[in-house]
């Protein structure tokens, strides 16, 4: 029998507004695992006689027949249901792993998204694993309380460069939680050294204040290199690495480490952000705009949107930390809820290498040779930089030929069955993107034409045709088809690489070459410049300062001049006065409604809209993150509200969707700001 540990955060105990009925013992108040929205609420269950139930703990319930997993919420000794309660018929987990802060968050993301609670507490919590339980609580001890800090710490130079550095640090250190968005200097993001780093700072920083921290990053060669960094401390703290590929017994076993206060700090993954860490100080989040922290489960909320709202209701600390700036971060900095933590100008261009962008007029000084995908005097400035060290060549998809169209009349390249964007590989062979079938007999939906060219060249052809141009020169290539490469030496060579997958070099690259990047500037969706911006930004603070970066196909001169500058502020300010225009996120709260056509036709004719909100239309849908449930001909309605009429939206939303799940309607899905509006 596995011993009961009860934290002290839980107590179980009688809801006064509830009236008394005529069941003895006590009574479980669960909230069972489904995601319909007309069971979104609490059940009461009986506790058998001899079981001990505390709230927060995971049971086994049976409703309509089925068994389901829930979670104790509340216990009393009287239930106003008037016919017989169900028994609990098992106890799942022995310990209470739902604690309040993390049930108030919950509840909190439930109501401003309009997903049912069970569906933020499952994404919350991690599968139960008896072994590590068992394993995890036969070696506890007791709770501890944060480790103290001994020796003294020395900061890094590199906040020098920040004249806000000391008035954070004096904060963090006397328990107080300032919120910050912090734009990194180039090699803080992906740092290859280890010692002394404005990162290992922070943690320093926190931990004295006699508190915990929680770090979320966007991959796990992010955790990797966070690993070491904190390995390098003088004093290291007991640490949790989360990562996504770990097995379900490490999972549930570093959640019972920060669960029950046997480490001091979390660092992983999109997921860890849930982390129930006790004397939680502060929540540093690195690079938010990443795509890879944002869910692409339903209510498909970003590791930053939970951050923000957990830094509010348990008053903690928050720090958004990247080498550019979301428009998610700079609308916290305009509203004034965090401050702006950005290093002297200056002092950035210093510490940074010169960025080119080639514009027409440099293509026609290199006459014939400027017409290629590589003018010329870029294939110069290349060759030179190898001399010193490797060279970064960034490419925007992966494969060979990544997107085609019509030879004859220019028409994209869709599939047949789901008409998603064509690739080829090098054997000429065309298949879709979105759902890897084969074209066998391709033809043109425009013209008819069965003639196709390429549009988009990948990472493969690309480092074929560098391997070509720079003869005798090594060529590595790190995506998610060749394998993914995390750390580089010094020695002379070409990188080709695509985003997210950039190894790191020891001494930084010598140059940097950002090809096709119309590729990404050039789409139609709104959030196109912000992640092109993003992308770009990161590869630069890869370089050496003594190096470049040359970044090939940026058409718009107002893009190019904030390139060159190398001003992150000012171009996020003008994406925020854009969007201030055209009346979208930050500056509106933008809610979409998608799912079959039949149903959302249906459901916007249902729900109530309140006042100074707006209907923007309904639209047909297609792309790789389309749900298949939303059938053969998938929609969306867009929504545009103010900030303060929002809340009353989603109320009017939730009960809609409510309703139609009471009757057995089909079911629409709710996504709040998306970041691909159609």
């Amino acid at each position: 029998m596995l011993p009961v540990v009860r934290p002290t955060w839980f107590h179980g105990g009688m809801n006064a507004s509830r009236q008394p009925n005529n069941h003895s013992g006590d009574i479980a108040r669960v909230l069972v695992d489904t995601d319909l929205p007309h069971l979104d609420r609490l059940f009461d269950y009986r506790i058998p006689a001899g079981v001990d139930v505390e709230c927060g703990m995971t049971v086994r319930v049976k409703m309509a027949g089925k068994r389901y997993d829930g979670w104790v919420i509340e216990r009393s000794a009287s239930s106003t249901f008037s016919g017989r309660l169900r028994p609990i018929e098992n106890v799942v987990t022995a310990i209470p792993i739902l604690t309040p802060a993390i049930l108030d968050l919950a509840r909190d993301l439930a109501q401003r998204n309009a997903v049912p609670l069970a569906k933020i507490v499952a994404s919350a919590l991690p599968d139960r694993h008896a072994g590590a339980e068992k394993a995890f609580l036969s070696n506890l001890k007791a709770t501890r309380e944060v480790s103290p800090r001994v020796q003294d710490h020395e900061r890094s130079e590199r906040w020098d460069s920040y004249p806000m550095a000391d008035a954070l640090f004096n904060r963090l250190q006397r328990g107080e939680s300032p919120r910050a968005v912090w734009q990194l200097l180039p090699g803080m993001s992906s740092p290859s050294d280890v010692g002394t780093h404005p990162f290992v700072d922070l943690i320093d920083a926190v931990l004295r204040s006699q508190r915990r921290m929680l770090i979320v990053v966007p991959t796990a060669s992010d955790v990797d290199r966070m690993e070491k960094l904190i390995d390098s401390m003088s004093e290291p703290p007991r640490v949790a690495y989360q990562r996504s590929s770990d097995s379900k017994y490490r999972r549930y076993s570093s959640f019972l480490g920060a669960l029950l206060g046997t480490v001091d700090v979390v660092v992983g993954t999109r997921a860890a952000i849930y982390s129930p860490l006790t004397q939680l100080g502060a929540i540093l989040i690195l690079d938010p705009g990443d795509d890879r922290l944002t869910d692409p489960q339903a209510p498909y909320l970003s590791a930053l949107d939970v951050a923000v709202r957990r830094a509010h209701l348990e008053q903690v600390s928050l720090i958004a930390a990247g080498m550019s700036i979301s428009l998610s971060s700079a609308a916290l900095v305009h509203s004034g809820w965090a401050a702006l933590v950005r290093p002297e100008l200056e002092a950035f261009r210093a510490q940074s290498a010169v960025v080119h962008v080639p514009n027409e007029d440099d293509r026609l000084r290199d006459g014939s040779g400027g017409l290629g995908r590589i003018p010329t005097h870029v294939q110069q400035r290349v060759r030179a930089a190898l001399e010193e060290g490797p060279v970064l060549v960034h490419v925007p998809q992966r494969g060979w030929v990544s997107v085609v169209a019509c030879a004859r009349c220019s028409a994209p390249g869709r599939c047949t069955t789901c008409h998603g964007p064509l690739r080829a590989n090098s054997e000429s062979d065309l298949s879709c993107s979105w759902c890897s079938r084969p074209q066998i007999r391709w033809h043109c939906f425009e013209c008819a034409s069965s003639q196709w060219k390429s549009t988009r060249i990948g990472s493969a052809r690309t480092a074929e045709e560098l391997g070509r141009v720079f003869a005798g020169v090594p060529v590595t290539t790190s995506d998610s088809e060749h394998g993914l490469i995390a750390t580089i030496d010094n020695r002379r060579r070409l990188v080709i690489a695509t985003p997210g997958a950039e190894p790191v070099a020891e001494n930084g690259y010598a140059a940097g070459l950002v090809l096709d990047a119309y590729a990404v500037l050039g789409r139609p969706e709104l959030w196109a410049p912000e992640e092109a911006y993003r992308r770009w930004m990161n590869v630069l603070g890869l370089i050496r300062p003594s190096g470049s970066l040359t970044i090939v196909g940026v058409d718009d001169p107002s893009t190019a001049q904030s390139l060159i500058r190398r001003d992150p502020i000012a171009f996020v300010a003008r994406l925020l006065d854009e969007r201030q225009m055209l009346g979208f996120f930050p500056s509106k709260c933008i809610v979409a409604i998608d799912g079959k056509r039949d149903n959302v036709e249906e459901f916007i004719t249902q729900v109530t809209i309140p006042q100074r909100c707006e209907p923007l239309g309904l639209a047909a849908r297609i792309g790789r993150d389309v749900q298949k449930s939303h059938g053969s001909d998938p929609v969306r309605a867009l929504y545009r509200c103010e900030w303060d009429a929002a809340p009353t939206l989603m109320e009017h939303i939730k009960a809609t969707q409510i309703s139609r799940s009471a009757k057995h309607a089909g079911m629409v899905s709710v996504r709040v700001n998306p970041q691909q509006l159609l």
